[in-house]
């Protein structure tokens, strides 16, 4: 069964000194699109992360956020004592040579972002994102899981309107049979009521008239093409592959057949039949805009 592209999953772990939490949240999207939320020193994995993502979600707009709790202080605070001490002789420089009554202070200095800094060591870094991989890994399964359960839901749902438009389509066929066989009396009669008495009729251009007329209006290819956009997305819906877009694409083809059928058609019953099928579409439609 296809995949929702909607869902949300969150998981925690705390594990030596380090508290990870990682959310996930899925929406749609005609393409896989990441918005990744990091602590600034794993930026460099976030290629990592992107991958991670991308083993197991083909489709959708994906959220990211992920945080780090230090349960215990680190020697992690690194302070440039060399460019501070390089500020404030400057700051101090300024305010002797404008007459500023204020001396220089720490908080004057802390303005300035790059004198202190976060730096983790390797080991601690690749320590923390085990565990980060590893909550990862879950908060995608778990993601992954409510995302199967919900695309089986709409697959469901869509295999009903699937078996609604072939009750239709086969409606239709049955009518476009009647339809032929009353059309050709209905021409015939039409013309010999137009006519005078006395006219003589060439019956074979009668018959090659009413034929002609009846191959502009006939929809049988239409159907036989309707019925095999039915049956493919029939077996796009059990099939376990990224198919949301195959699908699209299949109910525009379903949309423009029934469109075809709409326009040769004089039958009353097969016009009826086509707008409920029109209407089925469009559900149809609407509702794969979900399917991964």
């Amino acid at each position: 069964m296809p995949k929702s592209m909607t869902g949300y999953a969150r998981y925690e772990k705390i594990e030596q000194s380090y508290r990870v939490v990682c959310e996930i949240k899925s929406l749609n999207s005609k393409y896989l699109v990441t918005d990744i939320q990091l602590p600034s020193f794993m930026f460099s994995r976030e290629n990592e992360l992107i991958q991670s993502i991308q083993n197991v979600i083909k489709r959708g707009k994906i959220t990211l956020r992920i945080y780090v709790e230090f349960l215990t202080p680190l020697n992690a605070v690194k302070v440039d004592y060399g460019l501070a001490k390089s500020y404030y002789d400057a700051l101090e420089d300024l305010v002797g040579q404008l007459g500023i009554p204020e001396p220089v202070n720490l908080d004057n200095l802390l303005r300035f972002r790059d004198l202190v800094r976060f730096e983790l060591s390797q080991q601690q870094e690749q320590q923390i994102f085990g565990i980060v991989k590893d909550v990862l890994d879950k908060t995608l399964k778990s993601l992954d899981e409510e995302r199967t359960s919900e695309g089986t839901r709409l697959a469901h749902d869509l295999e009903k309107i699937l078996q609604q438009l072939l009750v239709i389509q086969n409606g239709i066929s049955k009518f476009s049979e009647e339809s032929s066989i009353l059309m050709k009396e209905k021409i015939k009669q039409d013309v010999k009521r137009m006519l005078d008495n006395d006219v003589q009729l060439n019956e074979d251009l009668l018959e090659n008239a009413v034929v002609f007329a009846v191959q502009r209006a006939d929809i049988r290819e239409e159907l036989a093409r309707l019925k095999s956009h039915l049956q493919k997305a029939e077996e796009l819906l059990k099939s376990n592959d990224s198919v949301g877009n195959h699908l699209d694409f299949v109910a525009q083809e379903m949309f423009r057949e029934v469109n075809t059928i709409l326009s040769k058609s004089q039958d009353q019953r097969i016009i009826d039949d086509a707008l409920r099928a029109k209407v089925l579409i469009s559900q149809f439609r609407e509702q794969i805009q979900n399917i991964e």
